[in-house]
């Protein structure tokens, strides 16, 4: 059969493998694969292949479910002369054709390019350059037209940002597709993983919110705001949505709002407050204190960790302290090390802290007990973490060890750093570990095997602190240098270097989606705000 050049609006051919469309143009087929627009007036050709970009996520499944499509939905002239949809099988036998008629659909076209073509749309293709099984009868129709809305949907959610933008311009009823609510947070999970929203959100809007957000942390705009209270060095440091939460040598607590970045609590006497009740002054309020006063720390807060039921804190005077919240009261103070506790986690079931005196103890969150102490370490244990049956620490000897919290067992050391280690991260799937230390070096390791998989260099001191966001794919670093590093988790390369705004050792820094928060022994918290004066930022809140 001849082709037939004719004008349609807007036509599609899914042509090896690749997207393509024209606007009232005249198709004709390439050799290459693909048609060639042409303009009614026959002078230029352009090629209005809408895909620029190879379409990232669309893979192999995706393409035999297209195949499919196309081989299942095809329309043939029956007696009367009109078209009627018939069910007609693949020539490839991997998708349930027959060999038979693909032999003998060879044999006809040998020597010369077979050409199929619709009459009404002026849709032609090449059938040796095209990847879908065919007949020379068969008639192609927009798989978009044809299949059911659930399907394309589907189909549609597969691909990437870019690749659904040009869909949209295929024809109104691509657009309607490509713009489904549906497809576009598939798209937007795909790329930044799970995300809460309330029902009904845009989530194309979100997915541009959220890419404007992505490009301020390339570029470093950020609004940067001091938390000013404790009267000396900030050694933690936690938040979420609503509040800031942190310990500091003044022996307290401080609870601030993340928003206006008042001090809405403080949990602790303070140094001053009790060299004032040393002297005698504000003796009305020291005397109303001092019965409560077994319930705050009575050293140095260095550690802490919250989830929305408890606040867990520990101290240079060897305990640990349950707070309930959001009261904020005590429930019980865990007891059983013999020297300052350097750092606390904890998930459903367990609490852990770690110790100046080498070991690791691990408690029952519920009742508090203390279920097994884990020894193993030479020297100071200065961070843990917990993931699921698993405990990874990191000591002043310069390992990392990885603990079953079952059996108590060491499972592996991993040996690298040859200085002592400061910090440790655990990813949530529990496949990734990051350290830091004196070595200056951050190092990025494989749990299942051991391995060192990166090594990121750039500090000039020792790596104090270590925040790894595993869903934004970012390694946030403090350190001695007073410098806050941003890294890509995957990558490995520098994203961002903030090195102007605190003036004396980063001590702890932590980090969400839209903001980092750090302190120092500058006595101050600094939160450095990439989304303020965002439009719509509330859509991803």
């Amino acid at each position: 059969m001849q082709p037939q050049q004719q004008q349609r609006n807007r036509s599609l051919s899914l042509a090896a493998g690749r997207f393509s469309f024209s606007t009232s143009h005249n198709m004709r087929p390439k050799s290459s694969g693909g048609f060639d627009a042409v303009p009614e007036d026959g002078n230029r050709r352009h090629n209005l292949a809408f895909c620029s970009l190879p379409i990232r996520r669309t893979g192999e499944s995706v393409r035999k479910l297209i195949r499919r499509a196309s081989q299942s939905f095809k329309l043939h002239p029956n007696n009367g002369g009109k078209l009627s949809m018939q069910l007609t099988p693949g020539v490839d036998k991997k998708f349930g054709g027959d060999a038979s008629q693909a032999s003998s659909l060879r044999s006809k076209s040998k020597g010369k390019s077979a050409v199929t073509g619709d009459s009404e749309s002026g849709f032609f293709q090449d059938v040796d350059d095209c990847f879908y099984a065919s007949d020379t009868l068969a008639v192609r129709r927009d798989f978009v037209k044809t299949l059911p809305s659930e399907l394309t949907t589907h189909i549609f959610s597969y691909l990437d940002h870019k690749s659904l933008i040009n869909c949209e311009r295929v024809s109104h009823l691509w657009q309607n597709v490509a713009k489904s609510p549906h497809v576009w947070r598939e798209t937007f999970k795909a790329q930044h993983g799970p995300w809460k929203s309330k029902p009904g959100n845009d989530w194309k809007r979100m997915f541009q919110v959220r890419q404007e957000l992505d490009h301020r942390w390339k570029q470093g705009q950020v609004t940067a705001k001091y938390l000013r209270g404790h009267t000396d060095s900030v050694y933690c440091v936690q938040f979420d949505d609503q509040k800031i939460i942190t310990g500091s040598r003044d022996q307290t607590i401080k609870i601030w709002d993340v928003h206006t970045g008042a001090c809405i609590k403080t949990l602790g006497f303070g140094q001053q407050e009790k060299a004032s009740e040393a002297s005698g002054s504000c003796s009305d309020i020291a005397g109303q204190r001092r019965s409560s006063a077994t319930e705050y720390h009575k050293a140095s807060v260095l550690c802490l960790q919250f989830d929305d039921e408890i606040l867990v804190s520990g101290s240079s005077d060897f305990s640990c302290i349950v707070w309930s919240l959001p009261s904020y009261t005590p429930i019980r103070r865990l007891k059983y090390h013999s020297a300052g506790v350097l750092d606390v986690c904890f998930d459903k079931k367990h609490i852990v802290s770690c110790s100046k005196d080498t070991t690791i103890c691990v408690w029952d969150r519920k009742t508090g007990n203390l279920l097994r102490q884990l020894t193993g370490h030479c020297g100071p244990v200065n961070a843990v973490a917990i993931r699921g049956n698993l405990i990874v620490s990191a000591s002043g000897d310069a390992l990392i060890k990885l603990w079953n919290v079952d059996t108590g067992k060491c499972i592996r050391d991993f040996v690298g750093h040859n200085r002592g280690l400061a910090c440790v991260q655990f990813s949530e799937d529990a496949r990734t570990i990051v350290s830091g230390g004196n070595d200056q070096d951050i190092r990025i390791w494989d749990a299942l095997s051991g391995d060192c998989l990166r090594v990121l260099s750039g500090h000039d001191q020792l790596v104090r602190t270590l925040h790894l966001d595993s869903q934004n794919k970012r390694i946030i670093s403090g350190s001695y240098d007073m410098s806050v590093k941003v890294w890509d988790s995957e990558e490995g390369k520098l994203i961002l270097d903030i090195q102007r705004f605190h003036a004396s050792w980063v001590l702890s820094a932590k980090a969400d989606f839209r903001r980092i928060v750090s302190t120092s022994q500058d006595n101050r918290t600094l939160v450095l705000d990439f989304s303020s004066g965002l439009r719509d930022l509330h859509l991803l809140e």
